[in-house]
């Protein structure tokens, strides 16, 4: 199930470059307040936790040295689960608040919608990076690299790691697959805390076992999904109001 928010922020509110920790801390904030026991057990599973958000999606904006300003005030932000219950806890708690506390800034909700999934995923595009790590000998020691999609393993971990979170979120073994042919890519740098992060935005055509591809539609693709990577929706498809 996926949720769109739009939301409201003063104008004069500057969004730093990397606000995915704070989202992330957000959306725990708003699962806390409706079911704590949820959202500690969510947080504390160190795994997978089969959910992932957009960035924020801002249409009239101003780059600034300090970061993005909205000139209407309006932003859109997508939250995305194969569970359920998952929005429906994180939407119950926002109900319980007026405001939403991103980092140093609120932000109101002014609209809420349930998007239905698209008919076709032919044709994808990330709206969060998609994040692959691997870990690689040096010197003795083993070291965690990213992969962009120049690398073939890339491609091997992507299809390896929706397998991975299918099979632990559907406790069977998954024997679908899917290939892909990229369009267009752009390489991101993103600050995680004290963590930077080589990801890359996508768009991508997409064949294969629809339930899997749906699943990654809905879960995220690649790494680090709860922290905002690896969220994509059909091309040319505009969820706005």
């Amino acid at each position: 199930m996926r949720a769109l928010l739009k939301l409201k922020i003063d104008k004069d509110v500057v969004i730093p470059f990397n606000y995915q920790y704070h989202l992330s801390s957000m959306i725990y904030h708003f699962l806390n307040i409706s079911d704590s026991k949820y959202a500690q057990m969510l947080h504390a599973y160190q795994k997978y936790k089969f959910f992932t958000f957009s960035w924020l999606d801002i249409p009239s904006r101003q780059i600034t040295k300090e970061g993005i300003k909205s000139q209407d005030g309006i932003v859109f932000l997508q939250l995305s689960s194969p569970n359920d219950d998952f929005l429906s806890v994180f939407l119950e708690g926002l109900f319980q608040e007026p405001f939403l506390k991103i980092g140093t800034f609120d932000a109101y909700p002014a609209e809420i919608h349930i998007i239905e999934p698209p008919k076709s995923f032919d044709i994808l595009k990330t709206i969060s990076p998609i994040c692959l790590r691997t870990q690689e000998e040096a010197d003795g020691k083993l070291k965690v690299r990213d992969l962009l999609p120049n690398q073939s393993k890339f491609y091997e971990n992507l299809k390896l790691n929706l397998k991975k979170k299918y099979e632990m979120f559907y406790n069977k073994d998954c024997s679908m697959n899917f290939d892909l042919e990229i369009l267009s890519t752009e390489p991101k740098r993103i600050q995680i805390k004290n963590t930077f992060v080589r990801c890359s935005n996508l768009v991508f055509s997409i064949k294969g076992d629809d339930e899997f591809i749906r699943f990654g539609y809905e879960c995220g693709f690649g790494e680090k999904n709860s922290m905002g990577f690896g969220m994509v929706e059909a091309n040319n498809n505009s969820f706005k109001t």
